[in-house]
């Protein structure tokens, strides 16, 4: 519902033998029924498949959605596949998602950088592992004592053997794999007493043996030790339990968490706690996700804000705030994940509202002004929610789309980016485009609207009084429109939107 995907064509696909021969009068006849293309009869067409050619959009509700193979290859969730995508070479491999599962939930990459788990919902949550390498499918993990149909967070071990995957509701299990051999090594209900919801898991990247689970109200370690995962003494135990809402280990092997009031809490190696950090924001929902790197870690919250700390020389501050930024037009949207390149010099930013951003830590980058630095669309814009609406041009490589955003936007998908991104006050429920390139027909909430398409702009060129039209389309030659006006289908002439015909017959709207 977030994503416009594009399909390219393979083959074409044989119509039924036996009806072809039943409605030709037999063998001989089938030939002459249907047309030939390059010289070659249809009849004898190989079947036709479809394959995704392109995504344009991102899965936002994915716990982990970010991570870099390598230096300027990426992997997000895009509708229901799993993108590989170059980022000098603007081009995407999927990894797509079973036909029987409902959605992704949550991704990892191993430390190699060669596998990635996919975990999916469906009635018995699987998680399927992908080498990088070979493009296929290595292993498919499930596990029938787990009652939820989802995973909500993965992490791979430091040795890349190992796989931790955190269940959802109703018994949070946490769950240890070898996953090459896909074995359960050994399982634990990880939720407390009430059975809070728990957000994520991962593994000491230094001691394979050692798990934490955080979540509402709940922060937990666990030692795999004689095949079951062992509960270690709360090491918050003193403290007023409160949401855990992040955390990561960093570079030096100590862990951060983040708490739903903003707070920064530091542990060492072993999960004992040490310090809130004085470089706490202190605000509420600013600590919503996480990411480390060799200088330091990372933070995202609501409205787009990223910190960056870095480690202070003062032992008192341990780590200080270096930048503090809120992304554009943000309003609203929240932070979801992170992912820092190999080299350190890019940060991928995924928000909420579905919007893809890169971002700079060179330090030249970082201290060129003083003023906060850019965030820019890692690919293009993306429509925020559901797409409503799509056509394509016959004459130029255009697409346009229309969504629940209230935005009209036109692709080029040669190009595979985004041309034209127009902003209205109504909800747009259907569009068209002319034959010609230049005319976009746009079905609001108030009415239908022909539009002209300049070279930045989107402007209207005439109103018909149609409210919320959802069906539109231009004629093949594109001197005529039709629309559907509750039960009626409207034929109108494109230059002078003189009604030609209205066409009456369905019982129901159109």
């Amino acid at each position: 519902a977030e994503s416009s995907i594009l399909l390219e064509t393979g083959t074409e696909r044989r119509m039924d033998d036996s009806a072809l021969r039943d409605e030709a009068g037999g063998d001989e006849g089938v030939s002459a029924l249907l047309p030939t293309y390059g010289g070659v009869s249809q009849a004898n067409a190989p079947p036709m498949s479809l394959a995704p050619r392109h995504v344009f959009g991102l899965k936002s509700d994915v716990k982990n959605l970010l991570h870099f193979a390598e230096e300027t290859q990426l992997i997000y969730p895009a509708g229901h596949n799993t993108v590989l995508y170059s980022i000098d070479h603007r081009t995407q491999k999927f990894f797509s998602g079973a036909d029987e599962t409902l959605g992704i939930t949550a991704i990892t990459i191993s430390p190699s950088k060669r596998y990635v788990a996919v975990a999916e919902r469906t009635e018995t949550a699987i998680i399927s592992i992908y080498d990088l390498v070979t493009a296929k499918k290595r292993r498919s993990l499930s596990y029938a004592e787990c009652a939820s149909h989802e995973y909500v967070s993965l992490c791979f071990s430091s040795e890349n053997k190992f796989l931790l995957s955190l269940g959802g509701p109703p018994d949070w299990s946490l769950v240890y794999w070898s996953w090459d051999k896909a074995k359960v090594i050994a399982s634990v209900k990880a939720s407390n007493a009430h059975g809070a919801p728990l957000y994520e898991c991962s593994v000491n990247p230094t001691d394979s043996t050692l798990a934490v689970v955080i979540g509402e109200g709940v922060f937990r370690s666990f030692r795999l030790q004689d095949g079951t995962l062992k509960p270690l003494p709360h090491p918050l135990s003193k403290k007023e339990p409160q949401p855990y809402t992040c955390h990561t280990w960093l570079s030096d092997d100590r862990l951060v968490v983040g708490t739903e009031n903003g707070e920064l809490l530091l542990f060492d190696n072993g999960g004992e706690f040490k310090m809130v950090l004085p470089c706490s924001p202190s605000e509420i929902r600013s600590a919503l996700c996480m990411a480390s790197y060799s200088k330091g870690f990372i933070t995202g919250g609501e409205e787009g804000a990223i910190k960056i700390f870095e480690k202070s020389d003062d032992p008192k501050e341990v780590f200080r705030k270096t930048v503090d930024v809120k992304v554009e037009n943000a309003a609203g949207s929240r932070v979801m994940g992170f992912a820092v390149s190999p080299s350190e010099e890019i940060l991928a930013v995924g928000l909420s509202n579905s919007q893809l951003y890169q971002f700079s830590l060179a330090a030249s980058d970082l201290l060129k002004s003083e003023e906060a630095p850019n965030l820019d669309f890692l690919l293009t814009s993306f429509h925020t929610g559901a797409v409503l609406g799509m056509d394509t041009c016959i004459r130029k490589p255009l697409m346009a789309t229309c969504g629940a955003d209230k935005t009209v936007r036109v692709w080029n998908y040669l190009e595979k980016t985004c041309e034209l991104c127009k902003s209205f006050n109504e909800e747009a429920y259907s569009v068209a485009f002319h034959p010609s390139g230049f005319h976009l027909l746009v079905g609001f909430s108030d009415k239908l609207r022909l539009m002209n398409l300049l070279m930045e702009d989107l402007r209207p060129f005439k109103e018909i009084p149609i409210k919320a039209c959802r069906e539109c389309r231009f004629s093949n030659g594109g001197q005529y429109f039709a629309a559907a006006n509750s039960n009626t289908i409207q034929v109108y002439k494109t230059y002078t939107c003189d009604i030609v015909a209205n066409l009456r017959g369905h019982n129901s709207k159109v």
